[in-house]
Parts: structure tokens; C-alpha cells; sequence
């Protein structure tokens, strides 16, 4: 006939057949013949591979059309407090947020997983996984907050910026539709922090620069985190305040001479302050004192001075125990003439040492008599 049309529909595909512009057919997979007397009838051919429907008019007629399209579409909604898992044949496909719809054609096995996330913000593992291994992870995981905490670390959970609790080391997921969910990690093990570089004056007014190590542990992570906004910058601050007044109190003498003092001052300061932060402060060391070059040069002439004095001091004992001692030996000669003579004889043999030759007149006793003469 003229007017009979042949529709074929393929295995994957579906038609939507409209009468003056009226939804009023829906084609499945076969051969079909359709009377349409002066072109009243239009057919739209739409292909199921992808079973989700995406356009906006069929979305418009499932509200029209709802006794009709409910034999070849499946809508699924949630509301405010859901998330919703949708399976096809058994398989994951995608995660619908909070007040979401969709729609699927009825070619496929449809499963849907309501979730109520205003009393189960937690994720499960096996959700975790599921949405990991997904084609669609990047998209999906943005309405999951996945954090990992590992050995000797805690984490602080807070919700809408009110702390819930601590948490172990492990991994963990939580909703994040229609709040804001964050986790603080804190590392229990002992931490090291320096204080590097700080141009100090002395109390003589000596410029110098120092630089202090510090190690550290949390110790009551909550206080640490709900008290200050950053715990690293605040035991920054108090160190360097107290490495100030430590090195302002004592002259540059006093700070080269006894640097431990500047340690056990600045422990002393600081410990009392971050303990109530639920910091415990472990160690605290100057590393370095750096001076200024003209201080440098200026102390290396003192360490000089003092040298060469303590050397000419040392010199002058050495003369004057010297002096004494031939003042001891010239009493002693004067008291024993055969003391005296012994010491004639070692004056010849030192001066015989150095003489080449020697003419001697009136014999050996005249050589010792006229050479040497010692007057009492």
C-alpha cells in the first residue's frame, strides 16, 4: 500500500514512533510496517549500545508519556541524602550523586544500590575498590574523599570543619556530597625543625648570627590541632623568640665561652610553652655561631695578644729560674775552692772546643793560671 511504511529496527537499537508530533509507539528489534496518510508519522531510531539515555526530550516524555514509557524505560532518582550504586549485567557502571535522575532502556539488567549518607558517611573498602577500578574513576572519586594514614601517623577527621575522631593508620573513604570532609594527618615520631640564620645582637652589642636544631614529638595530636593553626610555624616562633632573649642576656664572652647555656636557657623557655599545645620538646642545640669578618679578625688579634703574653710570661720565668739558679751556684763556689777550680777546668774545655789552635808559655799550669782567672 502507499501509504504502509517498512520500519526495521536492529538488535541494538529502539524507535520512538510519533503521530502529529504525539509519542504514541515504541519500536523493538524486528520488521514493522507503519500506515501514515499524509506524512503524520515520524520515526526516531536510537541506538541502545550505551543503554543510559542522555537526551533531554525522551527525559521531558517520560513525565507525558509515563503509562507508555514505563514498558521500555527504567528511571531511577535519589534525593538529598542518597548516593545510589547502578549495576548493568552484573557489572558496576556509574555512581549517581545526591537529587540526580537517569534514565536506562529496559535492553539490560539493571540492579540500583541506594545508599543513605546522612548516617553512613563511610565508604567501605570494597566500595573504595570498586570506584577505583571503575573507567570512570577520575570522575567518580570526586564525590569520595579517600585519604591513606600509614604506621606511627594519626589522622584528625573533621566534617564541615567540626573534629569527629582520630583515626589509625589504614585507608579511608567518606561521602563528600553536601559536606566538607577532611583529614589532618600528624606524625607521632620524633621531628626535627631548624632555626637557621638569625641575626641576633649580644648584650655588648655584637652582631652574630646563630643557628639552632630542635627535635620534637606530638604528643596529644587533638590539642595540637584544635589549639594551633599550624603547630611546625608556632614551635618555629617560640624557638626563635627564646634563642633571642638567650643570646640578648649575655655578652659575646659569656655566649663563646659557655654555649651550652644558651641550650638549656632556650629548653627551659620553650618547653613550658608548647607543653600545653600537646607538644613535648626533645633536645634543643646551637649548631653554629657565625661572626661578622671584622669580629672574626678582631678576636683572632686577642687570642694573638693573649698568646704572645702568656709566652713572654712563660720566657721571664724561664730567665728569672735561670738567674736564680746561677745566683745558687756562684754562692757555692764562692764557699769551695775546689768547686770554684772544677768549674775553671769546664770553662777551658768549652773554650778548647771551639779553638783550633793554642800556644802555650810557662807549661800546662801556666796556661790555667794565665788563661782562666776568676777573682774571688
Amino acid at each position: 500500500m502507499i501509504f504502509r511504511k517498512r520500519i526495521v529496527i536492529a538488535d541494538n537499537e529502539r524507535a520512538l514512533v510519533f503521530t502529529d508530533r504525539q509519542l504514541t509507539d515504541v519500536l523493538a528489534t524486528g520488521v514493522h510496517y507503519i500506515t501514515d496518510v499524509l506524512s503524520r508519522v515520524n520515526v526516531n531510531v536510537f541506538d541502545v549500545t550505551d543503554p543510559e539515555v542522555r537526551n533531554i526530550k525522551i527525559k521531558t516524555l517520560m513525565r507525558n508519556k509515563a503509562a507508555l514509557c514505563k514498558q521500555y524505560f527504567e528511571e531511577i532518582s535519589t534525593n538529598e541524602t542518597e548516593i545510589a550504586l547502578i549495576y548493568i549485567d552484573d557489572k558496576f557502571k556509574s555512581l549517581m550523586a545526591p537529587q540526580s535522575e537517569k534514565i536506562f532502556w529496559k535492553t539490560v539488567k539493571i540492579e540500583v544500590i541506594k545508599i543513605d549518607i546522612s548516617s553512613d558517611i563511610q565508604a567501605t573498602d570494597k566500595l573504595m575498590n570498586l570506584v577505583a577500578r571503575s573507567a570512570q574513576s577520575s570522575v567518580l572519586s570526586k564525590g569520595l574523599y579517600i585519604k591513606e594514614i600509614v604506621n606511627k601517623q594519626i589522622g584528625l577527621l573533621f566534617i564541615d570543619g567540626q573534629y569527629v575522631k582520630s583515626l589509625k593508620a589504614g585507608k579511608y573513604g567518606f561521602w563528600n556530597y553536601n559536606k566538607t570532609v577532611a583529614i589532618e594527618i600528624v606524625e607521632t615520631r620524633a621531628q626535627g625543625i631548624d632555626v637557621a640564620g638569625q641575626e641576633i645582637l649580644t648584650k655588648d652589642k655584637v652582631s652574630l648570627r646563630v643557628n639552632l636544631s630542635a627535635s620534637y614529638k606530638v604528643a596529644d595530636v587533638q590539642t595540637a590541632i584544635s589549639s594551633l593553626s599550624n603547630y611546625k610555624e608556632f614551635l618555629y616562633t617560640e624557638l626563635q623568640l627564646a634563642l633571642r632573649k638567650a643570646i640578648g642576656t649575655k655578652t659575646l664572652d659569656a655566649l663563646l665561652t659557655d654555649k651550652e647555656s644558651i641550650d638549656s636557657y632556650v629548653r627551659k623557655i620553650v618547653v613550658r610553652k608548647v607543653t600545653e599545645f600537646g607538644l613535648t620538646l626533645l633536645d634543643v642545640g646551637v649548631k653554629d655561631i657565625i661572626l661578622p669578618g671584622e669580629m672574626k679578625t678582631l678576636l683572632n688579634r686577642v687570642v694573638e695578644a693573649e698568646k704572645t703574653a702568656k709566652a713572654n710570661i712563660i720566657k721571664r720565668r724561664e730567665e728569672t729560674a735561670a738567674t736564680r739558679s746561677l745566683l745558687n751556684t756562684a754562692k757555692l763556689m764562692d764557699q769551695s775552692a775546689t768547686l770554684r777550680r772544677l768549674k775553671e777546668l769546664e770553662t777551658l774545655e768549652k773554650i778548647a772546643d771551639k779553638v783550633d789552635k793554642i800556644t802555650v808559655f810557662g807549661g800546662m799550669e801556666g796556661m790555667i793560671q794565665d788563661t782562666i782567672k776568676i777573682s774571688a
